[in-house]
């Protein structure tokens, strides 16, 4: 489990909150059509924003240069998620503290991996499973792969967050995307996060032309997860507390997620 770091301490509450929380982590994959919609940064602030309150939190960071996870905490991408099956690597050896209760961990070459055999997928499938029953929350900023699939372990979360800016290319990217894992992965529901409306109002209007939408052409249900105006500052932790259920499932085995990513080129 992630040991606190020195830069603060959290009340006697929030350390008993996290001492006797028996219930499995929720997990969230955040993804977006366009990198332009301030994901990354919301994923941090929302993030930190758990750890203040006294939650245990892992960020898993697929991103890779200047402006991912590790990087907004100062720090540099270590071994990866994939060491963890491949290597043999202890899954909390992993783990690079970030602030008090926040942990962040490479998955750059996991992110990549376009196919498991059963007993590499079985070892990932464990080191998952322990890092949602040790953590409060599991949040995964998924790299943006264009029109290639995304990575096994986006497909495998439990949740998917899906983040739109108030941008009408952002949003029929967004729409574009569900689509096309609707097709590839058979997922029937997904959770939309709108940043960048000038409104609480344009939030919800963006959100309810793309329910209607997807409920009409794809058969699936979007939920309202938050909105953002600001994403640079603001956070969705109220929202994931209050919207998401604890521990509602478990992440997917990736022997089932990798069956369905076809192999990328050479």
């Amino acid at each position: 489990m992630l040991e606190l770091g020195q830069e603060a301490h959290l009340d006697q509450a929030a350390g008993l909150r996290r001492l006797f929380r028996t219930r499995t982590g929720r997990a969230i994959a955040f993804v977006s059509g366009r990198e332009a919609c301030g994901r990354t940064k919301l994923l941090v602030q929302t993030a930190a924003a758990l750890a203040k309150s006294g939650e245990s939190v892992l960020v898993i960071d697929e991103n890779s240069g200047d402006a991912n996870v590790h990087s907004a905490f100062g720090l540099r991408p270590g071994k990866d998620l994939l060491d963890a099956a491949i290597g043999g690597v202890a899954v909390d050896r992993l783990i690079q503290p970030a602030v008090a209760g926040l942990g962040v961990m490479s998955a750059v070459r996991l992110a990549v991996r376009s196919g498991f055999d059963a007993d590499l997928a079985g070892r990932l499938d464990g080191a998952l499973r322990r890092l949602q029953e040790h953590h409060s929350y599991v949040l995964i900023d998924c790299a943006d792969r264009g029109s290639q699939h995304l990575s096994p372990l986006a497909l495998a979360a439990p949740c998917l967050a899906v983040v739109v800016a108030a941008q009408s290319t952002a949003i029929t990217r967004a729409y574009a995307l569900i689509k096309r894992l609707v097709r590839e992965s058979g997922r029937d529901s997904f959770q939309v996060v709108i940043t960048r409306a000038r409104s609480d109002e344009e939030s919800q209007a963006i959100f309810r032309n793309m329910q209607l939408t997807a409920k009409e052409h794809l058969g699936v249900r979007l939920d309202y997860l938050a909105g953002a105006r600001q994403p640079a500052t603001d956070h969705i932790a109220g929202s994931l507390g209050t919207r998401l259920l604890h521990g509602h499932a478990a992440f997917r085995s990736l022997v089932a997620v990798s069956a369905t990513v076809p192999a990328l080129p050479a």
